[in-house]
């Protein structure tokens, strides 16, 4: 079994599809990704971390930043019973609780699945692909627009579903 391995990228197992998505996020976005057999995994860091919710409130969220002409990756993630959007941000430079109890920041060190040609079997996709110099939303913009959306949602305005 071939293994290939740096500080930011490690490739093991069999499964060529998952190697090669597991390349192509390293090489065009300079990831750290790992592999085993059946999934690619990005190895969250200081610079690259995560927000995932409810479906039913990212659906709205990225309306809100799309229209703000916010650009970044969102991963689609089977939970249990429910279906969950991850949002790829940058660290924020202002710490604040999250607005809603159905958020969870996703820190340094955590490690998320990531999409890849088979991923359909393990529940995993994007909702919106990134594309390089676009890959990652502005944390900051994504937590005020969370805010924006809860406060909305509490008056009756622009209910999740």
């Amino acid at each position: 079994m071939p293994i290939m391995t740096s500080p930011a990228l490690s490739l093991a197992g069999t499964d060529r599809e998952v190697r090669e998505a597991a390349l192509r996020y390293w090489s065009d976005f300079g990831w750290p990704v790992r592999t085993n057999h059946t999934e690619v995994v990005l190895s969250l860091q200081q610079d690259l971390l995560a927000v995932a919710m409810p479906a039913g409130r990212g659906g709205p969220l990225l309306e809100i930043l799309e229209a703000e002409g916010a650009r970044g990756g969102v991963v689609s993630l089977r939970g249990s019973r429910r279906q969950w959007w991850a949002f790829l941000i940058t660290p924020a430079e202002r710490w604040r609780v999250p607005p809603t109890r159905d958020l969870w920041m996703f820190s340094e060190g955590s490690d998320l699945p990531l999409p890849h040609d088979t991923a359909l079997v393990t529940d995993v996709g994007w909702i919106r692909e990134p594309t390089p110099g676009e890959a990652l939303f502005d944390g900051d913009r994504l937590l005020d627009a969370t805010t924006v959306l809860s406060h909305s949602t509490h008056t009756g305005i622009g209910t999740a579903r």
